[in-house]
């Protein structure tokens, strides 16, 4: 096979970052979602944030979704929008603005030659939020799937160097105001807060790339996607297959490298076009899931370190302040996982098909059945606290009862020293009655304290 000669390249990078706060969906729709989004975006934008050395600023608002929700034959889509809200990267005038590469890429590309165009941050209730970005590659001499991989690692490089401190300094905005609102979320002690994390080196975890290739000489191959196998990132050994259900178009998925290729060849039906963001945005949204799955199942570890350490050498009142805390976490995080598996994609056949492949090959399902087991411990938690704050109970109304049968007891002494005075019985026979009744309150005393703990 020859190989391939490449000339333009659109490049789409996005990687997870995680806020570590999780928004309370159900508490927010009772608000009314969209006044509790209108005074978010209203505080966050109050700050005209501009980024360091350009003219560039932060814009929130709210992610227009319903293009990518919509299929053939759909005219109001159903379900809730793909984030919560989002920021972009905007000029001096309300237009989308790039974010010009200060740096020299690969060796080829001299600095501010390349730019990071349409730069979005999508937050989600889930406690993760996404940068998005996309690269225009394209230079007169031809590159090979080695040059452009060798560009790729730089511009990888470069996309972590300049949105790692956003994406923090995004998330303490977003943080601060999602508390300083009041906007509904949950808290517990045992969650890690967003500045645990060295935002210098560790912000972002990793990048997904996608490159999308528009040659129509590439269709004459019998295998398009043989040429890219080394960039691809298969998810199992030699694994290049295309996904999609159209003949004017090929899909290759993979961990953490992904193809598009499209060719000018049109089809004569609406479903067979689609922009190629839309591919994109439903793997960013799967990313994000991904994400926080794997984050949850983290966090339901060290709650069950935390409620195991604590639950033995609790008062009633903390027993039952923490199984009102257990039963909302885990309600939380039901409908964070609820939220996490529901992309809204309608009717569109290939995003289904597309989805389904995705989640098979980043093992997603499996991953939530570790979280629902873990879950399954929470419940057992709960009952081991049930149990206990039952014996609790049990022990203070059997010390309630031994008090006031001591308190009987000592009555009943007092009438029968009041009738042996009356008598004048010796004072030895009274210290033998005494000794008798001393005996018999001893013995009562040791028979409910032994009973109580049993119970």
């Amino acid at each position: 096979m020859s190989e391939v000669k490449l000339r333009e390249i659109n490049e789409y990078i996005f990687a997870p970052f995680n806020t570590y706060i999780y928004l309370d969906y159900d508490e927010i729709r009772f608000s009314g979602l969209g006044t509790v989004k209108k005074k978010l975006i209203g505080e966050l934008n109050s700050s005209g944030k501009t980024l360091p050395g350009s003219k560039l600023r932060i814009k929130w608002s709210v992610e227009d979704s319903e293009d990518f929700k919509l299929s053939k034959g759909v005219f109001a889509p159903p379900g809730k929008d793909n984030s919560f809200i989002m920021a972009e990267i905007r000029g001096s005038s309300t237009k989308r603005s790039a974010y010009p590469i200060r740096k020299k890429i690969a060796g080829s590309f001299p600095a501010g030659s390349m730019r990071f165009e349409n730069v979005r941050f999508y937050f989600h209730i889930g406690g993760v939020a996404t940068c998005s970005a996309m690269v225009r590659i394209s230079r007169k001499d031809d590159m090979t799937v080695e040059d452009l991989e060798k560009i790729s690692e730089s511009l990888n490089d470069a996309y972590k160097e300049y949105f790692e401190g956003i994406c923090y300094e995004l998330t303490e905005k977003y943080v601060t105001a999602v508390r300083k609102l009041g906007v509904p979320h949950f808290a517990f002690e045992f969650m890690p807060n967003y500045d645990e994390v060295d935002r210098s080196k560790n912000y972002i975890p990793w990048t997904h790339r996608i490159y999308h290739i528009h040659d129509d000489s590439l269709f004459e191959l019998e295998a398009p996607g043989e040429p890219f196998r080394h960039l691809l990132t298969p998810s199992w050994h030699m694994d290049i297959r295309d996904f999609s259900i159209y003949d004017n178009r090929y899909v290759y998925f993979g961990w953490g490298h992904s193809l598009i290729l499209t060719t000018t060849q049109k089809e004569e039906y609406a479903q067979t076009t689609k922009p190629i963001y839309d591919y994109v945005r439903l793997v960013e949204i799967a990313q994000v899931n991904w994400q926080c799955i794997d984050i949850l199942t983290d966090i339901v570890d060290v709650a069950l370190v935390s409620f195991n350490r604590q639950y033995k050498t609790m008062r009633l009142s903390a027993i039952q302040r923490a199984m009102d805390n257990i039963r909302q976490f885990e309600n939380g995080v039901h409908r964070v996982l609820d939220y996490a598996r529901g992309v809204k994609i309608t009717f569109d056949t290939e995003n289904r098909h597309l989805l389904k492949e995705l989640h098979k090959r980043w093992l997603t399902e499996q991953m939530v059945e570790k979280l629902r087991d873990r879950l399954e411990v929470i419940q057992d938690y709960l009952e081991q606290l049930y149990q206990r704050q039952k014996r609790q109970r049990d022990e203070s109304l059997n010390k309630i009862v031994l008090l006031f049968t001591i308190l009987g007891i000592a009555e009943v002494f007092g009438v029968i020293f009041a009738i042996l005075q009356a008598y004048r019985i010796s004072p030895i026979a009274q210290l033998a009655t005494l000794g008798m009744g001393t005996i018999v309150l001893t013995l009562t005393m040791i028979m409910y304290l032994r009973y109580a703990e049993k119970g």
